[in-house]
């Protein structure tokens, strides 16, 4: 099992390069360009050091294979508490089967706990049963949808 940690800013460029990886694997995905990657680098590289934002990564012989970022936000008011936000979890094909996407779902949640976090969110695609499956299987319920407006671009 690889070592699940937080992230180190020497790190935020491979993980980029896994950040890409995931942005392929996405239904109407695709690469991202050099802009794009140099901006979740240093957004990557502030997960190593920020209050509020976080990213782990499980790292296997001194390589990143996979990754979970998120936040503590203070919410709307709605919901008591803080709520954390579990924003992108992926891992590399190879080891999906070793459990990892678990145990880095499992280090986010105890890293929010740990700052006092009372709900903990993630959002799924509608249509990604796996990713809704996966999530289920952590103890996470569906009770909510989220619907969106798109602008135009005639």
């Amino acid at each position: 099992m690889p070592e699940i940690r937080r992230i180190t800013e020497a790190e935020a460029d491979p993980v980029a390069e896994l950040w890409d990886r995931m942005c392929r694997e996405i239904p109407d995905g695709g690469p991202l360009d050099e802009a794009a990657r140099t901006r979740i680098s240093r957004m990557l590289a502030a997960g190593a050091w920020h209050h509020s934002a976080f990213c782990l990564v499980a790292v296997h012989d001194s390589r990143p294979l996979g990754f979970v970022n998120g936040r503590v936000d203070p919410g709307d008011g709605l919901l008591p508490g803080l709520v954390g936000e579990i924003d992108s979890l992926w891992v590399a094909p190879e080891i999906r089967a070793a459990g990892v996407g678990a145990a880095l779902s499992a280090a986010a949640v105890a890293l929010l706990r740990d700052r006092g976090v009372w709900t903990v969110r993630t959002l799924v695609c509608a249509g990604n049963d796996e990713a809704a499956a996966f999530w289920r299987g952590a103890g996470f319920e569906a009770d909510m949808t989220c619907f969106s407006l798109y602008r135009d671009e005639a």
